[in-house]
């Protein structure tokens, strides 16, 4: 809302319709203001006429007129009938030669007992909003400019016809700035358009392609799952461990698939709690779980997610292609620095990080996963000589670390 003359106005909207109510406010504006010009002139008009019954009568059927388009257009909120733009512009042309029939030939310029020069400039504007074709605009103000000239010149002395030329050059003025200004608010409204249009096109595709990515990582560590399942020969002693697992990532799925909402605002998991239960769903691997330190430690309920998933899918990496041994996740936490940090590191074949392109699970399920929710992740890795992938993520403000048992 704005304030106009300290009343509430809504404001115009900048879309195509907006503009057109616009333009109505503009042709109807200069208008009533040429009507109220007219209004406080009238008793000398009326005094000054030849035939002040025949001003009457020819004022009656303008104003006639002027509601009949008004009432049309403000209804519609648009002028864009061009049926009522050539009304509009017999009738000024009708006034115009009027002009003769009650005013003398020295009150036909410069006069407001000649009332029709200035209050048919409306028409000129009105002209270059309804019709959306420059021929028709310019044999629109060609009418109302001959119209007055041959209701003017003939008589005119000298000064006079100078005058009379001067003005008709005024239908051609209003016309082209009204041209320019509504034709530059309506490409503006159209390109506005566009553009709001192209952002929702945008905003339903990035939707799409989180979406896609949001499956894209959930169905990650299932598939390395049943590549072992399918694979056979599983040893009996994972036979078990596997199946939990399964079941696990088959919840997951069906959590996925039922989409409960999650409240950003209310408490998530501890940083503890998410990493024993990712190393839970892992009991086949010889995982050493040193994760004390960070006992305490918060974390939103999105992050929560996005941290187990990616810790799972480091675990699975290890698993299917590390070739290691034993596997020690640890985490840490230090007020002093603001940060929480967890590692996982095996003592696997390792590889070369710059030689080795980022599969899907670390580039996307890990350090772009966790990357939106503002923690770090920095992979270090030699051939022969295992991996270690360390997270980092900021500790909440008010978080103080608990004491260890049996702290005096």
């Amino acid at each position: 809302m704005k304030l106009i003359g300290g009343f509430a106005a809504p404001a115009l909207p900048t879309t195509p319709a907006g503009v057109e109510v616009c333009a109505v406010a503009v042709f109807a504006g200069v208008r009533v203001v040429n009507l109220a010009q007219f209004a406080v002139a009238s008793p000398v008009a009326l005094r000054e006429a030849t035939s002040p019954v025949l001003l009457v009568v020819v004022l009656g059927g303008y104003l006639t007129e002027s509601a009949a388009i008004g009432a049309v257009v403000m209804r519609a909120r648009a002028y864009r009938d061009r049926r009522w733009g050539w009304a509009d512009t017999a009738t000024a042309g009708a006034v115009l030669l009027a002009q003769p029939l009650f005013t003398a030939a020295s009150d036909r310029t410069g006069s407001w007992t000649a009332w029709g020069f200035a209050c048919t400039l409306s028409s000129a504007v009105g002209a270059a909003v309804v019709f959306t074709r420059r021929r028709h605009v310019a044999a629109a103000v060609a009418v109302l400019a001959g119209c007055y000239l041959a209701a003017t010149l003939p008589g005119a002395a000298d000064g006079s016809a100078a005058t009379a030329l001067g003005n008709a050059f005024a239908y051609v003025g209003f016309a082209v700035l009204a041209r320019l200004l509504v034709g530059y608010l309506r490409r503006l409204a159209d390109d506005a358009e566009r553009a709001r249009a192209e952002a929702a096109r945008a905003a339903a595709e990035a939707a799409r392609l989180r979406e896609r990515e949001r499956q894209r990582r959930l169905l990650h560590d299932n598939i390395s799952v049943l590549r072992l399942f399918a694979g056979g020969g599983v040893p009996e002693e994972l036979d078990g461990p596997l199946r939990a697992q399964a079941m696990a990532l088959a919840n997951r799925v069906r959590a996925f698939l039922d989409d409960p909402p999650v409240d950003a605002g209310e408490p998530g998991p501890s940083l503890v709690s998410v990493l024993r239960a990712a190393v839970g769903d892992y009991r086949d691997l010889r995982v050493e779980a040193s994760v004390d330190l960070a006992e305490g430690v918060p974390l939103p309920e999105p992050a929560a997610g996005a941290v187990r998933a990616a810790v799972g899918t480091l675990l699975a990496n290890v698993r299917m292609h590390a070739d290691a041994s034993s596997v020690v996740v640890h985490a840490d936490a230090d007020p002093a620095e603001g940060e929480w940090e967890v590692t996982v590191a095996d003592d696997g074949r390792g590889f070369d990080p710059a030689a080795t392109p980022r599969g899907f699970g670390l580039r996307d399920q890990v350090e772009r996963a966790l990357a939106a929710h503002g923690i770090a992740v920095h992979v270090h890795s030699v051939p022969g000589d295992g991996t270690r992938v360390t997270l980092r993520g900021p500790l909440p403000a008010s978080w103080e670390a608990a004491e260890p048992e049996g702290a005096p």
